[in-house]
């Protein structure tokens, strides 16, 4: 999805900076956009945001007062989904046999990242005088998993993979964090809000996709594009009296 609010940006005329740990995936990224907005800046930066001191880095070397930085989107995370394949390893997802290393590693990504990117760009922001902060929860920010899509035929129920704690935990703290920031900020001229989708096809297996489409009142699982509009609003004066909320876009399954 950071390919997709990439390039709902730079429809709107966005200069972007691509952040990542994986600079070959950044530079394929870049790539294949970059020929979609060949008269707009695109630039890619190597980063591990659970690190403080290469935020601290980056921010001292490649953002100068002549590039400022005035939307950051906070979409970092790791996100386990249900792939074809995906059949081993099973109970490790499962809250009774989930182990603290993955807590920790999960949560320093999805929350402790967010919040660290939003405290060093933010101040940044907050001396500029303006400033828009999206944070990208999910619509199990406010709703729980309904673990039986998970289910796979033939397994045990110990053995039954699970979405994990972990993902419910940072997407509800993403919420949290993001009306925080909006109020602290609030005399700043910055803004914060959060985005929370639903599930995004990404072919999935068929019996996945049929059991989630069955819990959503559209009928069908959403597309990267179908959030086009809501990053352009969120990020653009459009919203400018918007602040500290979360806006879910889901087909309507929080609503069933």
């Amino acid at each position: 999805m950071g390919r997709a609010h990439a390039i709902s940006l730079l429809k709107i005329g966005a200069n972007v900076d691509l952040w990542d740990l994986n600079f070959a995936k950044l530079e394929a990224v870049k790539s294949e956009i970059q020929d979609l907005f060949p008269n707009q800046k695109i630039d890619i930066h190597k980063i591990d945001i659970t690190q403080e001191v290469e935020i601290e880095s980056i921010l001292a070397t490649s953002y100068s007062d002549k590039k400022s930085i005035e939307v950051l989107i906070n979409n970092a995370a790791m996100n386990p989904t249900m792939k074809n394949d995906q059949k081993s390893d099973s109970k490790d997802s499962r809250l009774e046999n989930y182990s603290i290393d993955s807590w920790n590693r999960e949560i320093g990504v999805g929350l402790t990242g967010t919040f660290l990117c939003s405290k060093h760009v933010g101040t940044k922001m907050a001396k500029k005088g303006y400033g828009v902060i999206l944070n990208i929860a999910s619509d199990l920010s406010v709703i729980a998993p309904d673990q039986r899509i998970y289910l796979i035929d033939g397994l045990e129920k110990d053995s039954q993979p699970v979405k994990p704690v972990t993902y419910s935990v940072i997407k509800s703290g993403l919420v949290g964090l993001t009306k925080y920031l909006a109020t602290y900020w609030a005399t700043s001229g910055i803004r914060a809000n959060s985005l929370s989708p639903g599930g995004i096809f990404d072919n999935q297996p068929d019996q996945f996709v049929e059991k989630l489409t069955n819990l959503i009142p559209m009928g069908r699982m959403a597309s990267p594009q179908d959030y086009f509009g809501a990053v352009q609003f969120l990020c653009s004066d459009a919203s400018s009296y918007m602040t500290g909320q979360n806006l879910i876009i889901d087909g309507g399954r929080s609503v069933w």
